[in-house]
């Protein structure tokens, strides 16, 4: 069901309902945290690093894409650290780790040459850096508005330490001192607790090293700096924060020797503290006392962002072209055998250009069918319902806007015999947010009209 000729290319999805179950055809071809020990006055001292996992110290954990365009697609590397595109010729990232004019942003195994800095204002760890205007980023981040960052589940970035010793006090865990640097990125998830407005260093949003925590709860460790923290704002993975910092350091008492660690339990520790920075006592209590880590806020930054970058938070045209280079290097990308539209570059039995057409990611291995009516990503829903007292077979899906200037056509059909489609029925529609919209198709016939109808979804990219 994929053919292609000199004006487009397109790829048949056919999703077959048989009055009782939902199957695919047969013979369609679906190929498949600072650098430097910062001593901060925010009531705490500390830096912020790799992430730290509360379930595993597994040092390959997570390390490859969540497969749900939360942000990995965003994440560059910079100087051993992080940086996050924000505008064409923008990468935002923290301001105390060191950097310099000329100095390289890598994206995706591209390179990224930069020509200037831009600091933000005293009171905000935030840096934007300017690079090469013939080169620009094939698509940037969106930015949060910050309406939903307050608890929200975040999906956090960093590189810095794996998970090190056990802390012990008074034979009770606490939680893991940082382990071995390796410069790995990894992602986790943690809860945005809320935001804390300090006269240094701005708006910061902060999560809790919880245990229990949330799945794949994380704390961050050193070289996590300028990494990224997500939220899920009207249907987009949006830039909420840049990591900045961490509580501690910690010592278990007067003559003991200070440790950095993510402590999902600080009681009975002391920790460093105010300005100038004094040893405080954490005295013990029945429930847990967990460390924190801390992100400076981007929707408080924005008049400067804007100042400085003013494409910063719009959405520009997302083009299959653009789209790969958010998911695979130029050599990759050079050999369309792997990364072409009708290529399936991570084996998943769905076509690259069926991924960028559905909301999927297409380094996932993963065959994800969309949640009817609240649906942001997936293969198209198909379902027998009943409306307005008929049984009709409906086919619902996520489609780019006509804003997004994908280059996608998208054509629901349906059939009796599977040989004879037809684009029949009733659409409706509703909007997610500038990129993209969720679609139903009802049925133009009933099951009484026919024993057997079948649905697919067609999808043509142009050239």
């Amino acid at each position: 069901m994929v053919v292609a000729n000199p004006r487009h290319i397109s790829a048949g999805l056919v999703l077959l309902r048989c009055l009782e179950k939902t199957c695919y055809a047969p013979g369609v071809n679906m190929r498949g945290l600072p650098i430097f020990c910062l001593l901060l006055a925010l009531g705490w001292a500390g830096r912020s690093d790799a992430v730290i996992f509360l379930e595993t110290d597994d040092p390959q954990h997570h390390t490859s894409t969540p497969g749900d365009n939360s942000g990995w697609q965003y994440e560059g590397k910079f100087n051993g650290f992080l940086g996050v595109p924000i505008a064409p010729h923008f990468f935002i990232t923290a301001k105390h780790f060191y950097g310099t004019v000329g100095d390289i942003f890598y994206f995706h195994g591209d390179s990224y040459v930069t020509i200037a800095y831009h600091p933000s204002p005293s009171t905000t760890d935030l840096m934007i850096w300017e690079v090469r205007h013939d080169k620009p980023f094939p698509v940037c981040a969106p930015l949060s508005s910050g309406v939903v960052d307050i608890g929200a589940t975040a999906t956090v970035f960093g590189r810095g330490t794996q998970r090190g010793a056990a802390v012990v006090v008074s034979g009770e865990s606490k939680g893991w001192q940082w382990g071995t640097y390796d410069y790995v990125v990894r992602w986790g998830r943690n809860t945005v607790v809320n935001k804390w407005i300090d006269p240094k260093y701005g708006e910061l949003l902060y999560c809790n090293f919880d245990n229990p925590g949330i799945a794949d709860e994380c704390h961050l460790s050193d070289k996590d700096s300028g990494g990224g923290l997500f939220v899920l704002e009207d249907g987009l993975w949006r830039l909420a924060g840049v990591n900045f910092t961490v509580d501690g350091p910690f010592r278990t008492g007067p003559e003991g020797t200070a440790f950095h660690a993510a402590l999902y339990d600080m009681g009975g520790l002391q920790y460093l503290d105010g300005d100038p920075p004094v040893w405080i006592n954490r005295e013990e209590q029945a429930a847990n006392i967990p460390a924190a880590f801390y992100c400076s806020r981007i929707s408080a930054a924005m008049p400067w962002i804007t100042s400085v970058a003013p494409e910063a938070g719009s959405l520009a045209p997302e083009s299959y072209s653009a789209w790969q280079r958010l998911y695979f290097t130029p050599a990759q990308i050079a050999t369309p055998t792997t990364t072409g539209p009708l290529a399936d570059f991570d084996g998943d039995g769905i076509h690259n250009m069926l991924e960028f057409a559905l909301n999927l990611d297409p380094i996932f291995n993963e065959r994800a069918t969309m949640i009817p009516n609240t649906g942001l990503r997936g293969l198209p829903a198909v379902r027998l319902e009943s409306i307005m007292g008929n049984d009709r077979l409906t086919i619902e899906f996520v489609r780019r806007t006509s804003a997004s200037v994908s280059g996608l056509t998208y054509i629901p059909e349906f059939s009796s015999d599977l040989l004879d489609w037809q684009a029949v029925g009733t659409e409706t529609f509703t909007t997610i947010n500038p990129r993209w919209e969720r679609v139903k198709i009802v049925d133009s016939l009933t099951t009484q009209d026919s024993s057997r109808r079948f649905a697919r979804l067609r999808v043509a990219l142009a050239p």
